[in-house]
């Protein structure tokens, strides 16, 4: 997939004057449009109108938005709310006043032109289609511009009303918009295909030149691509003429003195830093907000840093004169970059000491954009992998430049420290399930799961780069870089161009070792990457290799030789480095294809061999690397931590859990994972019961299929001990489709009286018996504020087997869940249970609890054979900003609730059994402790209404422990 070539002469020439009330957020601009005549149809102009994409929410869905997935951070997993609308939808416009012919000429007249808005249905979904389009009409005497033969020029008057977006309007007292006025598109002609069309759908740049005058109604500072300035109340100003296409003409505003985060006088303070050298040099300025010095002072640095160590190390220079640093309003952390401003986002310089690389990774992931989507520009729906991916590829060369290959994100602790490369690189790729993997060269638009699209396009390009630099060779792959730059400044490219430039230094023989012969690496001739673009770009086609065996034998000579064995696992090619190490500590390596199923490499060494590994120097994009060695790496930590994927990571981990009969039961466990197999043991205790516990499983995670596996437990826990097997089956779904899991369960058990005063000694609560479950669960979204879930199961003893009980019982749960605004919903669940036959008190349905009535405890006296219960749930937002520091809180939201329930049985009726009743009121968030951990916190209080026998409020916890 490449670009399209496109037939036109000079892009066109705006010259705009501005006045802007930042009170009312409104702007009132006259553009004069200079544009080449034979570059655009003769009868008409084509013009987006930007500002009207916020005019209505659209009909057709919700937008994807596009901050990428971070390690461990999982704020915007969905797109139900887009993190640029901090309060949820707000409304904007761009409104036509007038379009007239215009003539330099005092005695001519400028006319009135006709043009009709029209819809745009080519935008994307989320962005509103009304008004999207000004047409308008050209005369066949339109006039020449004078001085500019073979252009003309017409006139609009326009006026933008901003929404709230922290990228195009104003937050918390800054504007920040790169689309406030009418943009001429491009028109397009395909000279193969004989195919003319408009550039509609927004996703390549319409780019031009600008010429500005700027007058603001309050004091403030302006930032934008051709400077800074600081205004008076009125004064106007005259910004320099852009000397070279831009995509857009950022603005930044914002006034002095307002009101943020409850301080007052807050005000930009600006740090500059100049590096001037016989080949380059570049101006870098900061602007930050006070009180955040010493941030702004690192990230100042390392951004020089950045442009330097593209300098001597690629030989790039940076593509623009002056590049400014701007804090702006975000309640996100992602940076952008819009022409040579590098915009980032507030919380990266409110964020602790503690976690200063944690900022600098954001910074860096995003800093080569500068070059690589801002000066050359791609396709913002097939080929964005040019803007996310290479500028995350080259930030993580920086980073390990800095700190290090194998450096964290923190200075000196090791436990609960994740790598740079490792896991905000690596483990984001190979986390990406089957179904739900989708080729670099894809589609945004058409995605069904843009998030996992954008882990794709960012991580999985930066570790297919990094692959590319190694297999070429630093210094080759600096010479394609440095030709890719140099020749395609300023123009629209896709994968095939970034391909042939890199085959243009790319000399497989004289690579140390040289890469094999074999195919597919010669396929399509010496030096063509068409096989590694191809399999990378192209396909989801996975690489791993394993060690299998190695045998070795005494030669004659005394020497000594080892036969290794090598399977591949996954579908993807790659030359694969094999080293062997001695007992006198020599290594040895050689390389293989990598190509067949198995491959044996033979090695003669003189010492007695120790051990082996393949792709010792972890070059290679791997979905696993345990398999990789002739030992094992081992990692034992407690809690939690993350582990490099050549380790077994061992975890002591605790444990929570709650019901009628152990009461709360705590305890510490082992969790370990090899392979696909999954272990997990806890010895616990129950507070009510003063019992022992225990929990031990073990599973097999995708037995033949994704998303299939069984395992076998043994536990003894709320008054039953059991041994069983079970089988779980539930696929990867994009969103939007059908999600279901279904489960099935066998198990032995003991029942035994697990209180120490039982309440009701006529309930059989002993004995022995065997079960048989099978459940099956839901989801699924008919529309983006509308979701029906669902959960039934159901349980009885095996007839063919011995069992002191009979009994049949079942339960289902139907949820619905209706969003009504940005973050508030109904949530509905109604859920009915029942059992028959002789079933003992462990198996009757318990209405206080949790998960049913949160207004009463869970007591034994509270259960019953038959049960009927609803709750009904109303969110809201508590707080819409988040708060931000080493342990953050975001989407804070309240909850007001009522629940109402029955259980009854034979002896008791429906219509006499009592209606239970509960009100109550609770507050959720999720903590986020250094964007390690995001933990959904609960805490609510529920009032039992009108029932003299329970008075008293429960209080949950976690959603999990109760207590009154």
């Amino acid at each position: 997939m490449s670009a399209k070539p496109r037939i036109t002469t000079e892009v066109p020439h705006y010259k705009i004057d501005i006045s802007y009330d930042h009170d009312k957020t409104l702007l009132v601009g006259k553009m004069q449009v200079r544009f080449t005549r034979n570059a655009y149809p003769a009868q008409e102009l084509l013009f987006a109108l930007p500002g009207n994409r916020f005019s209505f929410p659209d009909v057709r869905g919700t937008r994807k938005h596009k901050i990428v997935p971070v390690f461990s951070l999982r704020r915007f997993q969905d797109n139900l709310e887009d993190p640029k609308s901090p309060t949820g939808f707000s409304p904007g416009s761009l409104e036509i006043n007038s379009v007239r012919t215009f003539t330099q000429e005092p005695t001519a007249e400028n006319r009135k032109l006709k043009y009709s808005l029209e819809p745009n249905p080519d935008l994307e979904v989320g962005y509103s289609t009304v008004r999207g389009l000004m047409r308008v009409f050209l005369p066949d005497d339109l006039p020449e511009t004078k001085n500019f033969p073979g252009e003309s020029t017409i006139l609009v008057e326009f006026s933008t009303h901003f929404p709230e977006h922290a990228q195009e309007g104003t937050v918390n007292g800054m504007l920040m918009t790169a689309n406030w006025h009418p943009k001429l598109l491009t028109w397009n002609e395909d000279p193969g295909l004989n195919e003319k069309e408009w550039e509609t759908a927004g996703d390549n740049p319409s780019p031009a030149t600008f010429e500005v005058r700027w007058k603001a109604v309050q004091a403030g500072t302006l930032i934008t691509t051709p400077g800074h300035y600081k205004l008076s109340a009125g004064q106007a100003v005259t910004l320099a003429v852009t000397k070279k296409p831009v995509k857009s003409f950022p603005l930044i505003f914002s006034r002095f003195h307002q009101v943020f985060s409850g301080k007052t006088g807050i005000e930009f303070v600006e740090k500059k830093s100049k590096t001037a050298s016989a080949e380059t040099s570049f101006k870098l300025t900061s602007f930050y907000l006070a009180g955040h010095e010493r941030r702004a002072e690192l990230l100042h640095n390392w951004s020089a840093g950045f442009l330097e160590f593209m300098q001597n190390h690629y030989g790039i220079k940076p593509p623009w004169e002056s590049i400014r640093i701007v804090a702006v309003e975000a309640e996100y952390e992602q940076v952008d970059v819009l022409n040579n401003l590098v915009l980032v986002p507030l919380p990266n310089y409110k964020r602790s000491e503690f976690l200063d690389r944690q900022a600098l990774g954001f910074l860096t992931r995003r800093l080569a954009q500068l070059w690589f989507g801002e000066s050359i520009w791609s396709n913002q729906d097939t080929q964005q992998w040019l803007n996310f991916g290479v500028p995350a590829f080259l930030g993580l060369r920086f980073f390990q430049h800095k700190f290090g290959t194998d450096a964290g994100i923190f200075k000196t602790v090791d436990w609960l420290n994740p790598r740079y490369k490792d896991h905000f690189f690596e483990k984001m790729t190979n986390s990406v399930s089957p179904k739900l993997r989708y080729p670099i060269l894809s589609s945004f638009r058409n995605n069904p799961d843009s998030q996992k699209y954008l882990q794709t396009l960012t991580y999985k390009t930066a570790m297919v780069l990094s692959m590319l630099e190694y297999m070429l060779g630093k210094r080759a792959f600096k010479k394609g870089l440095q030709l890719f730059v140099k020749e395609y400044q300023g123009k629209l490219v896709g994968q095939k161009e970034f391909q042939h430039a890199m085959e243009k230094f790319n000399f497989p023989q004289q690579k140390t070792p040289p890469l094999p012969f074999e195919n597919p690496y010669n396929s399509d001739g010496i030096g063509s990457l068409e096989w590694f673009f191809s399999q990378w770009f192209r396909t989801v086609q996975t690489l791993d290799y394993s060690f299998e065996d190695s045998i070795t034998r005494t030669l004659p000579d005394g020497m000594y030789e080892t036969e290794i064995k090598i399977n591949k696992i996954g579908a993807a090619k790659m030359p694969v480095v094999v080293a062997l190490w001695t007992k006198d500590g020599r290594e040895i390596r050689r390389m293989v294809p990598g190509v067949k199923r198995q491959e044996t490499v033979l090695f003669k060494t003189a010492g007695f061999p120790e051990k082996v590994s393949l792709d010792p120097e972890e070059k290679l994009l791997e979905t696993s690397r345990i398999n990789n060695h002739s030992f094992s790496f081992y990692r034992v930590r407690f809690g939690f931590d993350w582990k490099k994927q050549r380790e077994h990571l061992v975890l002591l981990v605790p444990g929570i859990r709650n019901n009628a009969f152990d009461g709360n039961s705590v305890g510490v466990g082992t969790r370990y994972r090899f392979d696909n197999y999954r272990l997990f043991a806890i010895p616990g205790y129950g507070t009510k019961n003063k019992r022992g516990l225990y929990l031990f499983n073990i599973d097999r995670e995708h037995l033949g299929l994704h998303g299939i596996e069984a395992g076998f437990s043994a536990s003894e826990y709320g008054g039953v001990r059991s041994q069983g097997i079970r089988a779980t089956y539930e696929p990867s779904q994009n969103p939007r489709e059908l999600k279901y899991k279904f489960y099935s369960s066998f198990s032995r058990e003991i029942l035994f009286s697990a209180r120490n005063n039982p309440e009701n000694n006529e309930e059989m609560e002993t004995g022995e018996s065997n079960t048989f479950l099978l459940q099956h669960s839901g989801a699924v979204s008919p529309r983006d504020f509308y979701q029906i879930n669902w959960d039934i199961w159901s349980e009885q003893p095996s007839l063919e087997l011995e069992s002191d009980f009979s009994y049949v019982r079942w339960q289902a749960t139907l949820g619905q869940i209706l969003r009504v605004g940005h973050r508030k919903s109904f949530d509905l669940n109604i859920i009915h249970g029942t059992t028959s036959g002789v079933t003992p008190l462990q198996k009757k349905f318990q209405l206080g609890s949790p998960a049913v009535l949160r207004g009463y405890p869970q007591q034994t006296d509270l259960s019953d054979d038959h049960m009927l219960a609803s709750r009904l749930d109303f969110k809201f937002p508590l707080i819409t900003a988040p708060l931000w520091g080493t342990v953050s809180a975001f989407k804070i939201q309240g909850t007001v609730f009522y629940d109402q329930g029955r259980i009854w049985s034979e002896n008791i009726s429906f219509e006499k059994a009592k209606q239970r009743e509960n009100a109550g009121m609770g507050i959720e968030w999720i903590l986020d402790t250094a964007s390690l951990f995001q933990v959904p916190l609960k805490i609510e209080v529920a009032f039992p209404l009108n029932d003299q026998q329970y008075q008293k409020p429960q209080f949950i916890f976690l959603g999990v422990l109760t207590g009154s």
